[in-house]
């Protein structure tokens, strides 16, 4: 049973003295017959993994909470992937959870390590925590190597080893190392940190969002009990500051690993065998930081998308932060609060890369931000569903052809439910054909972009019946300029008309020709007529019977619009034809 007594009368007085309130965090989470020791706290603040010795029998283990919808930790439960795996007298301590929450760090004394204690990571995958796994003989070795702290960015790692070849006020003693993270994700061989970080007697480093705050436990002159806290501050170029005494904590007691929350407002640390939580004086605060929350998804199926994301400060001594986003999608990015960042996201092959921005310049340290980034796939499904021109009926059984003009090779189509899907790709032109049995055929040129993928994607295609007076203007069927020859291009139309005539072996047609108001009306008459002629030559070429067809030339006096625009010239220049 712990002295809770003698604990609240030191905290009062000490608070007081202080003017800084200190809470034990109370239960759930706190206990009066265990020990909650060495708390790590998510970036988010919803999430805290702490070690304990509830097994009972000497043996120490790792537990989670999590904050409730009202804002409150919840009963907390073992995490068993982790805990099974130690023997009946082994410690599992010193929990770290990364900043992204994707990777818990922690040491142990498990069967099969290198030395008393060694380090271990375990990843999260969803629903729970991977079964554990070794940092690598970089980090551990025969000697002690405990308390790992990850910075937020992912790339260096602080931990305690020593071979306990020195005591201190009958204290064990550490010393501080560090280990940088390679290109190939694994940790690089371990430095000692040097003075004035590593005195006589250190312990439970903690590496803070901002990648350049450490705290720390250590044992000197100026303390006021056992091991006290620190804070010292890396300068840009790499030296530490002299470690300030965190007075607002420091107690005669044991006062040991903080684990501050992303936004740094709040510090939650170990003293007479609880957990505690006190709020950082603005002070012992070099940046204010708030988090931001979210996940990478597919913009249409929102499916989550692992890649990287980087953020640019407008702050040019701000250094640029890389977030690595697994194959879940989450992420958690620490901002400074007065900040504007750009943001954009790797390359990928089947993506286009994200770039928008995140703006901090009023943002709170307590404010809670979700933001989801969503990439914009560089190949999207598009739907076309046939109808009746006039009742607006959907047709059965639709023919739907969609063909890329780059490489004029036919894109696979499925139907169902009498719905036709294609996969097409942004930036590409295609050439669509439809048709359905006892109607004409349509067909278009399109080119998808990106707008497409925030629009209805449904095309609805009206088709004409087949019967006497039904018009249909052929698409692509072009000349050479102020003369009645048919350029190749429109072939591939023609064969349309083609196919249809002998489906329909009853059906004559009158082809008309159609010209713009440029030029003399007489002459575009002319012209509109050895067009039409042109088109029935080349439908003769193909099989179909001269007195199936007729040949009309309109020249300008049917336009579809007023000849008032280039756009609107090129509509009235045309060909169609009509069932007769």
């Amino acid at each position: 049973m712990k002295n809770s007594l003698l604990t609240f009368l030191i905290l009062g007085v000490f608070s007081y003295t202080h003017a800084q309130i200190r809470r034990p965090l109370g239960p759930p989470v706190n206990t009066p017959e265990f020990n909650e020791y060495a708390p790590s706290i998510s970036a988010n603040n919803k999430t805290m993994i702490f070690e304990t010795d509830r097994a009972g029998e000497g043996k120490w283990e790792l537990y989670y909470t999590t904050k409730n919808e009202k804002n409150k930790w919840t009963v907390a439960k073992p995490i068993t992937n982790i805990n099974k795996m130690g023997k009946e007298n082994d410690l599992i301590g010193g929990p770290s959870i990364s900043y992204d929450g994707k990777t818990l760090f922690f040491f142990a004394s498990f069967n099969g390590g290198q030395g008393d204690m060694d380090i271990y990571f375990s990843t999260w995958n969803g629903t729970d925590w991977s079964e554990p796994k070794p940092v690598g003989n970089t980090i551990n070795t025969k000697a002690y190597e405990g308390f790992p702290s990850v910075s937020a960015d992912g790339k260096m790692m602080y931990f305690i080893r020593d071979s306990f070849s020195k005591r201190k006020d009958k204290a064990l003693c550490y010393s501080i190392w560090a280990s940088k993270k390679q290109e190939d994700g694994t940790w690089g061989i371990a430095e000692k940190l040097p003075a004035p970080i590593n005195g006589d007697c250190e312990k439970s480093p903690r590496i803070m969002a901002d990648n350049r705050t450490l705290i720390f436990s250590s044992i000197r002159k100026d303390g006021v009990g056992g091991y006290d806290l620190y804070q010292s501050f890396q300068e840009d170029d790499g030296s530490w500051a002299t470690p300030i005494n965190l007075e607002y904590i420091n107690t005669e007691e044991d006062d040991q690993f903080a684990s501050v929350s992303a936004a740094g407002d709040l510090m939650y640390y170990y003293t007479s065998g609880d957990i505690y939580t006190v709020t950082i004086p603005d002070k012992y605060r070099k940046y204010k930081l708030v988090t931001v929350d979210g996940k990478v998804v597919d913009v249409i199926t929102k499916q989550p998308i692992a890649t990287k994301i980087t953020s640019k400060s407008n702050n040019n001594k701000e250094k640029a932060i890389n977030t690595v986003v697994d194959a879940n999608g989450l992420f958690s990015m620490i901002y400074r609060v007065g900040s504007k960042y750009e943001v954009s996201t790797t390359p990928l092959n089947d993506y286009f890369p994200y770039k928008g921005s995140m703006d901090m310049t009023t943002a709170k340290e307590t404010d809670n931000i979700e933001k989801n980034i969503e990439l914009i796939p560089k190949k999207i499904p598009y739907q076309f569903q046939l109808l009746d021109k006039e009742t607006k009926a959907i047709l059965k059984d639709p023919k739907v052809k969609v063909m890329d003009v780059e490489t004029k090779q036919l894109l696979e189509v499925k139907v169902e439910k009498d719905v036709v899907t294609v996969t097409v790709e942004i930036g590409k032109s295609y050439k669509f054909a439809a048709n359905a049995l006892g109607y004409t055929f349509f067909s278009r040129g399109f080119k998808p972009d990106t707008a497409d993928v925030f629009k209805d994607r449904l095309k609805k295609i009206s088709l004409t019946v087949l019967k006497k007076d039904a018009i249909v203007q052929l698409q692509d069927i072009t000349f050479e300029t102020g003369k009645a020859d048919l350029k190749p291009e429109s072939n591939e139309e023609l064969d349309r008309l083609v196919g249809l005539l002998e489906g329909n072996q009853t059906i004559k047609v009158e082809i008309s020709a159609h010209t713009d108001d440029v030029g003399n009306d007489d002459s575009n008459l002319k012209l509109s007529e050895k067009r039409a002629k042109t088109v029935v030559n080349y439908l003769t070429t193909k099989g179909i019977k001269g007195d199936r067809m007729t040949a009309k030339g309109y020249g300008e006096t049917q336009p579809l619009v007023a000849n008032d625009t280039d756009e609107n010239k090129a509509k009235n220049r045309r060909v169609q034809f009509k069932i007769n």
